[in-house]
């Protein structure tokens, strides 16, 4: 049962004695009919300002997207909704800039047809997959341009020093026939210094072989010779000069020879001599001279070389003294330097 209907039943039911209660009744009434209707007043705009909202944002909506349906969504959901339409609007646009750039790029990069209808996503691949081609095939015509400009450069650089070297190539030879021309032409070059080289070599070895060994009978040769007879008449030359001196050192032993044996010789014949000599004051009754005549003379004369500075006292010192120093030197002598006439110590006899 609603208030309404129990306070007008209850109203029928007062008695005489509740009388002094209704006023009071009244004036609670009065109160609450101001409270309800201050409830309605405000239930009422907010109930205005919802629709408003919902009214506002239904616009936006249409405005966004102009086939949106009302289907009495709640606020919320409508919120929701405008929020998406708004993302997607916001992604559109983009989207649609990013196509616009994307198509200028195409336009711009010079690339041949229309512009591809992809997603923007594979649009912007194709599109710096094109570019990155666009700029290796600039790059490898360029690279290929300047080789050709710098295997020119080359051939002509090349083809300008063999013209002023006084060479006279051909014009219109490659840089690689330059080189071939240039290589053929330096042999040839090498060669003639290399003939010319030896030739001076093997002529120099020759004459001086020559001028070193004038009696060996080494042969000259003409000045046209050529560095291979030179080359031969070198080592003929060397070859007659080891013979000559070969031929003058057995010689030389020969003489040494002969000479060695005419000093034993005379030698032996000085011995038999002083023993024939001994033999005969033997017999004679004459005294022999002291054995260690020629001796005695040398230790007399090393005495007076001493002292007139001749030989230095310190390597008599070194020695160990002048006896041994007397026999170290005497050990020194030949028995024929020892008893030969014409020594210093045999003189003063």
């Amino acid at each position: 049962m609603s208030a309404v209907v129990a306070i007008r039943n209850a109203t029928q039911m007062l008695t005489a004695e509740e009388r002094e209660h209704i006023k009071p009744l009244i004036e609670n009434l009065k109160d609450k009919l101001k409270n309800l209707n201050a409830e309605a007043s405000k239930h009422d705009r907010e109930s205005k300002s919802a629709l408003a909202k919902r009214t506002s944002l239904i616009k936006k909506l249409v405005k966004i997207d102009p086939h949106f349906e009302d289907t009495q969504q709640s606020y919320q959901d409508l919120e929701t909704l405008l929020e998406n339409a708004k993302s997607q609007k916001s992604l559109k646009e983009k989207n649609d800039k990013k196509r616009e750039r994307l198509q200028k790029k195409w336009t711009d990069s010079g690339f041949e047809g229309d512009c591809p209808n992809l997603d923007i996503d594979a649009l912007e691949q194709h599109i710096k997959d094109m570019i990155k081609k666009q700029r290796e095939d600039k790059a490898t015509h360029k690279k290929a341009q300047n080789a050709l400009v710098s295997a020119e450069n080359k051939r002509k650089k090349l083809f300008d020093k063999l013209t002023e070297s006084g060479l006279t190539p051909p014009e219109s030879a490659t840089h690689e026939e330059l080189l071939t021309f240039q290589k053929q032409h330096n042999a040839e070059q090498k060669a003639r210094e290399k003939i010319q080289r030896d030739t001076e070599k093997f002529r120099n070895q020759l004459n001086k072989l020559i001028s070193d060994n004038p009696d060996a009978g080494i042969l000259d040769l003409p000045q046209d010779a050529t560095p291979s007879d030179l080359e031969n008449a070198v080592k003929q030359a060397r070859e007659t000069r080891d013979n000559f001196r070969k031929t003058l050192k057995n010689k030389e032993k020969e003489s040494k020879a002969l000479e060695r044996a005419n000093k034993k010789a005379e030698s032996d014949k000085k011995k038999l001599e002083a023993k024939e000599q001994k033999l005969a004051d033997k017999e004679a009754g004459i005294k022999g001279k002291n054995k260690n005549e020629h001796y005695q003379l040398f230790t007399k004369w090393i005495a007076q070389e001493i002292e007139h500075g001749r030989i230095d006292q310190s390597d008599v010192d070194t020695a160990g003294g002048k006896g041994k120093y007397n026999s170290q030197r005497w050990k020194e002598l030949t028995h024929e330097q020892k008893i030969d006439p014409t020594a210093a110590w045999n003189i003063a006899v």
